[in-house]
This record gives C-alpha cells, structure tokens and sequence, in this order.
C-alpha cells in the first residue's frame, strides 16, 4: 500500500494541540500517544484523530467526565459525542464530532485506567506501541507500557472451515438466485466475501496491527480486486455472473495459501458444488 505524507487541516491540528494542554494540566493525566492512520504515515486531509490518555485509577472517572468540558473549550461546539459500548471501570473511549467555524472535525478519544491496564479492551490500545506514537510521558508510565507493550498477531483462521462455509454458502445461493430474493442474496454475498477475505489475509497478512478493514489495505493489488468485485445488483444475471467469478477466484485463492501455509489442500468440494451450481443456473 501507497503510504501518504499529507497533514492533517490546520483547524483540528490546532484543536487537537490546544486539547493536549489542557489535559496535560489535569490532575492524574500520565501521558498520551496517538492512534490509527496518523502513527502509520497514512495520514490525510480526510483523516480523524485517534489519541489516548493513560489515568491514575482514582482520577479516571473524573478526568472521563471533563473531556466533554475540554473539548468545548477547543471549538465552537460539540455537535456529537458519542460512547462506545464496551465502556467500563478500565476504559472509556469516546468518538466526538465538533465544529469549529464552517468545519466539522471527527476525534476519539481513550481514557485507560492505570490500576486496569490488563484488561483485554485496554491492551488493545496499547498492542505494539512504538516510541513514534507517544505525544507525552510525565512520569514515565508510557515508557513502561512501551517496555511491556504486548505484540499483535497476524492473521489465522481454520482454512478447513473456511474452504466448507464458502462452498456452503455458494451452493445455498442457488435458491436465492432462483426465486430472486435480493436481500437474502445480498446478505449471502456479504458472507462469502468475509469468509474470502479470511482466507486471503491467512496467506497475505503483512501487519500485526489494526483490524480486518486495515489489514485490507495491504493485501497484494489483484486480491484486493478479488474483494472489491463481491455485489450484489438487481439484474439477477448479472449475479450469476459475479458469483461465478469469485468462487473461480476462492477456488484459486485456496490453493495458493495452502500452498503458502504450507498445508494440503481439500479440492473435493469445489467442484462437486460449481457442477451442480452450474446445472442448476
């Protein structure tokens, strides 16, 4: 993948620069590193930021409940602030949308409790911190986190089960494609897709960071197109077509990262369910 260069607008940068020091001033803050596209040189215009604030325990759930607060005092107003799901005692990340003049800015912002700092949630947050990342460390505390920080993983799953679940769903989509039920095919294309994403990031996966979307990004140029090309339209022979198409592809794509994982490889579905596939159409 193409790597950018390109800074983010001046609007945020500033806001984000006056939001560092307030929260630096806030009593039990220890430092802060950033996350996402701008600690990988991915970076543009477009881009949203991504920061997390390490708390002392008994100054969490006070420095949680004034970020709001702060990030008032950094624009004209906070339009949206919305918590995720997962917030607990150990972290609470927030996603904020703000205006300032005609511009609207997306930031998340992570708050971790220093006493829960093993929690799975939270050790995601800190998974292969690097130095680069770090905007600030008053006493310390990050550098012991860089020091400890645990290593992502690359990607795996069974491709035994991955090879069954797609010919599964590609014979089950005979139906659909008979009776025309759009919405049916449609969530059905969505699973084949993520099951031929699995297998290809089984073979291709180059990073230890990020989730499937971003791990996506670096997959070779030809299997990104093997993804992108997954649609289901209105014109159901039109999804004849697509669907023979990436199953030739899966079948392909199978083969090669056995190849590559070093196992062999099962071809006695394949064929079986494109034969009848095909009598069937």
């Amino acid at each position: 993948m193409k790597r950018k260069e390109v800074e983010m607008t001046k609007e945020l940068e500033y806001a984000l620069e006056r939001f560092i020091e307030i929260m630096k001033q806030e009593k039990g803050i220890k430092g802060a590193w950033n996350l996402g596209s701008i600690t990988r040189g991915l970076s543009d215009k477009y881009s949203n930021v991504n920061i997390v604030f390490l708390v002392k325990g008994e100054e969490f759930k006070k420095v949680d409940d004034k970020v709001s607060e702060y990030l008032q005092q950094v624009c004209d107003e906070v339009v949206l602030c919305q918590p995720e799901s997962f917030n607990s005692d150990a972290i609470s990340n927030t996603e904020y949308l703000l205006k300032k003049e005609q511009q609207l800015m997306q930031i998340e912002v992570a708050i971790l409790n220093e006493d829960k700092l093993d929690d799975a949630m939270c050790r995601m947050y800190y998974t292969d911190l690097s130095m680069e990342q770090v905007v600030f460390d008053s006493e310390g505390c990050v550098q012991k986190l860089l020091d400890e920080s645990p290593k992502g993983d690359k990607w795996q799953s069974d491709l035994e089960k991955l090879n069954a679940t797609y010919w599964f769903n590609i014979n089950m989509s005979i139906k659909y494609l008979k009776r025309k039920d759009f919405f049916k095919l449609h969530y059905l294309m969505r699973s084949l897709m993520d099951t031929h994403v699995a297998l290809l990031l089984n073979g291709y996966d180059k990073i230890s960071w990020g989730n499937m979307v971003n791990k996506l990004q670096y997959l070779p140029e030809k299997m990104q197109e093997h993804i992108m090309y997954y649609r289901c339209t209105e014109d159901f022979v039109e999804n004849i077509s697509i669907l023979w198409r990436v199953m030739n592809w899966f079948e392909d794509d199978y083969n090669e990262v056995c190849k590559i994982k070093g196992v062999e490889a099962d071809n006695r579905l394949a064929p079986m369910v494109e034969e009848f596939w095909i009598d069937c159409m």
